[in-house]
């Protein structure tokens, strides 16, 4: 028979939390020090601070959920949840209590929307990428679950609907964000017990393996035709594929373009520090071919410069485009991905004996935590020579011309 548990007689303290025993039925122990508040712990250990207060229409007693104890993310100290029941009791009093009670969610749906508000949004300096999941893949499978009762077995039907349809890294980041999530509700007590805490990437098929896949020189005709010849591939969709190729800008910044950051004259791309992967902004040089493939683009929308049917293209659309290229047997080579584009860039610069740290550069690549603090050269000047002369080198291989000399790559 497991022995009853008294609480101290001049109230809670943390030392007499952490040791709170687990048993085989949930329990609570008041705080003597703070009239109301108490502390429930669960048949998994744990701890949760309620407040049990008497409801002003019912006149029956209630509970309120404060919040998880602890000193993480989104817990409660002791000291915190006696100053969160001193505000709900402020508002008890006042008769807005029902503003404390609505703000905990009942579905996935209403969770997410204050996980991305509470806990993403403060930390982290590109929070729309957790939100294009949230939106794209959690919600419209399990938006409209209620937490109280999720299933693990519901979650993992939420990341196997993304590894169904090929997305396989893109499911990896699913898997974290869905952790992330619940251990989120759990920490803030909407949830006894995280439904994603057994998500394991392998079980659910999220194996990933590094891609080396480039493109050779033999390949680069049949890619730029193939791209060139696709009867329902839109001009801005062929154009972006093309720049891609011939720039190794990553499809994120790319669709991001706008015309008032393109400037012909000076032959200039400006990327502004929000729409990179670094966070810091960045010049991309325009080469001859580049230039002209954007200048065919300058009726379609009067702000992006490769854009959709409704204004900023979504990042997928490349990925997709270059996938039914595949499909339908446009192209007779091992696939290959917009992303792959930037590996083959990055090779064949090296091939073009263009120096390491400038063909790094031109993918906007780190040189290095030392190297970012003091050294501030963009090597733009170098940059643009170095993709000149992968310009000139892919041409060559899509129009051969038998009276120019071909630069020859190292071997």
């Amino acid at each position: 028979m497991e022995s009853k548990i008294i609480s101290p007689p001049k109230g809670l303290t943390d030392a007499f939390i952490k040791h709170l025993p687990v048993q085989s039925d949930r329990y609570e122990i008041p705080d003597n020090a703070c009239a109301g508040l108490r502390v429930r712990v669960g048949t998994t250990g744990k701890k949760t601070f309620v407040w049990l207060y008497s409801d002003p229409e019912t006149k029956k007693l209630k509970r309120l959920t404060l919040g998880r104890y602890g000193d993480g993310d989104s817990q409660l100290t002791l000291s915190a949840a006696r100053k969160a029941l001193e505000v709900a009791k402020v508002k008890h009093d006042a008769g807005d209590l029902n503003e404390l009670k609505t703000n905990v969610p009942k579905t996935v749906s209403e969770l997410c929307e204050i996980f991305y508000t509470d806990r993403i949004v403060p930390h982290l300096r590109r929070p729309d990428a957790v939100l294009q999941v949230i939106e794209h893949d959690i919600i419209p499978v399990i938006g409209n679950k209620p937490i109280k009762t999720l299933s693990t077995v519901a979650v993992v039907h939420c990341v196997s609907v993304v590894v169904k349809r090929g997305a396989i890294a893109h499911a990896g980041k699913v898997t974290a964000i869905l952790k992330q999530l619940f251990k989120f509700a759990e920490g803030r007590g909407y949830i006894d017990r995280s439904p994603a805490y057994a998500l394991d990437k392998k079980d659910l098929g999220v194996v990933l393996t590094k891609r080396e896949r480039w493109l050779e020189p033999h390949e680069l005709k049949p890619v730029w035709k193939a791209i060139n010849n696709a009867p329902k591939m839109s001009l801005a969709t062929k154009n972006g594929l093309k720049v891609l190729l011939l720039t190794g800008v990553r499809t994120g910044e790319l669709i991001k373009a706008t015309w008032e950051n393109i400037d012909l004259n000076k032959k200039e791309w400006f990327i502004p520090k929000g729409d990179t992967k670094t966070l810091e902004a960045w010049t991309v040089p325009l080469t001859n071919e580049v230039i002209t493939l954007i200048k065919e683009l300058h009726e379609i929308d009067p702000i992006y410069v490769f854009a959709g049917k409704n204004g900023m293209m979504t990042d997928k659309v490349m990925g997709r485009a270059m996938r039914r290229l595949f499909e339908v047997g446009a192209l007779d080579i091992e696939p290959v991905r917009p992303h792959d584009f930037r590996r083959t860039v990055r090779t064949h610069l090296e091939k073009l004996n263009v120096p390491p740290h400038i063909a790094e550069k031109c993918l906007n690549h780190s040189l290095g935590a030392i190297n970012a603090v003091y050294n501030k050269n963009t090597y733009l000047d170098e940059r643009r020579e170095a993709l000149e002369r992968w310009e000139v080198f892919f041409m060559l291989q899509v129009n051969p011309q038998q009276n120019v000399t071909h630069i020859r790559q190292a071997s």
